[in-house]
């Protein structure tokens, strides 16, 4: 029998800005990648929120030179919705190969990029966990891993059923005690965490919770 685990991280590889990275945070605060529609060692399709710094600005996205075409799906005030075409840059064309070729390993949606770091997951048996993981470090890869857990598919697809917002917000309040007993911090100091004020932050919990209750329960 097979024993899956779900492995959280921060994860930075190497010369990302050189190939092109840094270029997204010029106009964007971050991006959220919920789910790939395609994706080959070489090319993707996936579904992104954008959050803007300032006003959207589509034409930038369009002009990363690892993206080709960009969809939108809908807007709302600082966020678009839309999916999202391109190439992988050449350089990483063969770590990808050896990642789902090699380690057996698969990514789990959804992925936050900020200027600063990738916060996304990984899944796999726990040897082909640990090989990635010492690959990465070969490579010239820093990671902090957040958690690693047996993977439940309903559990992760409850994940799935948040937005963006919503997931940020459970993300950070498990990640800083909110849940604990008794409680590290509490809901005004996970407001000020992330940078929103307290009546977001608690409208993007109760629906949050709401979501992962529907997604587990219902028949």
């Amino acid at each position: 029998m097979t024993d899956l685990k779900i492995l959280r991280l921060n994860y930075n590889p190497p010369d990302i800005l050189e190939l092109g990275y840094g270029d997204i945070f010029e106009k964007v605060k971050e991006v959220t990648i919920l789910t790939s529609l395609m994706q080959t060692f070489e090319r993707f399709i996936l579904v992104c929120e954008v959050i803007w710094k300032d006003e959207p600005a589509i034409e930038h996205m369009k002009k990363l030179l690892f993206v080709e075409k960009v969809e939108i799906i809908s807007n709302e005030k600082d966020a678009t919705l839309a999916m999202v075409s391109g190439q992988f840059p050449e350089v990483y064309t063969e770590v990808i190969r050896k990642f789902f070729d090699t380690f057996n390993c698969f990514i789990e949606f959804p992925a936050r990029l900020t200027p600063d770091t990738l916060t996304g997951s990984i899944v796999g048996t726990q040897s082909d966990l640990k090989r990635f993981l010492t690959f990465a470090e070969a490579w010239g890869a820093s990671y902090e891993i957040i958690s690693i857990q047996k993977y439940q598919p309903r559990v992760e697809g409850a994940l799935s059923a948040l937005t963006p917002k919503q997931y940020l917000c459970m993300e950070t309040a498990v990640r800083l005690g909110y849940f604990d007993i008794p409680r590290k911090v509490n809901s005004r100091q996970l407001a000020s965490e992330l940078g929103l004020s307290h009546a977001t932050v608690l409208e993007h919990m109760k629906k949050g919770q709401r979501a992962i209750f529907s997604a587990l329960f219902k028949e």
